[in-house]
């Protein structure tokens, strides 16, 4: 507690009211890959509590002239959305959470989402493989999510706890986007082992689910 309280990045947040300290991260990650442009309308926000990101996102869409984006939050733990913003509270390993996703940009498009964004983490154990093996579902949740309604180019970001699977999350990013990179930002702890992966130019020669899990480990 002692250490949130004299954290920088969390009286900045306090002074520019953000929701919390993760809003710098993704500052910082749209600063050095633009994940946010022109195009950015239709976004999916992983990890929503306690909205940070979706108020970043609110912002950097704003900035690109896309005066109404349509941003929705997603989590486990409901929480009131900012305003202009959407939240459904669900698990995305679950494919009723995936549907219901999907019905709100509308059933009637194939891949309508420009961004996806995850900054999801289960309550961590301790236990470093196990942090990293959980870590490692909910990004495939996300993966799951943007094979089926991401579009061509869009962008796909997630936090991960580095571990044994690194290399199989890489490859598998890179089966599906142009650009694929790895980024800790500055506004992360130095003691924890988070990381973020960044997917950009989601390929239009699209692989298929199958194929994209292919070379899993059992």
């Amino acid at each position: 507690m002692q250490r949130q309280k004299n954290d920088a990045h969390t009286k900045l947040s306090r002074s520019e009211n953000y929701r919390s300290r993760a809003a710098y991260k993704l500052i910082e990650l749209d600063d050095k890959f633009r994940i946010f442009n022109s195009k950015s309308r239709n976004i999916v926000d992983l990890g929503f509590a306690p909205g940070a990101w979706t108020q970043v996102a609110l912002e950097r869409c704003h900035k690109k002239s896309v005066l109404h984006p349509n941003i929705l939050g997603i989590d486990l733990i409901n929480c009131s959305p900012p305003a202009g913003t959407h939240f459904l509270q669900g698990n995305i390993l679950s494919k009723a959470t995936h549907d219901a996703i999907r019905s709100h940009f509308g059933d009637t498009v194939e891949s309508p989402v420009d961004v996806v964004l995850s900054d999801m983490m289960q309550n961590t154990s301790g236990l470093k493989d196990n942090d990293h093996f959980s870590s490692m579902d909910l990004c495939d949740g996300a993966l799951i999510l943007s094979h089926s309604l991401l579009k061509d180019g869009g962008t796909l970001v997630m936090k991960f706890f580095t571990g044994k699977e690194d290399s199989l999350l890489l490859n598998k990013m890179k089966k599906m986007f142009k650009y694929v990179y790895r980024m800790k930002p500055h506004a992360c702890r130095n003691e924890s082992r988070e990381m973020y992966i960044i997917g950009l130019k989601r390929k239009s020669d699209r692989v298929l689910l199958n194929e994209l899990f292919a070379n899993e480990q059992n």
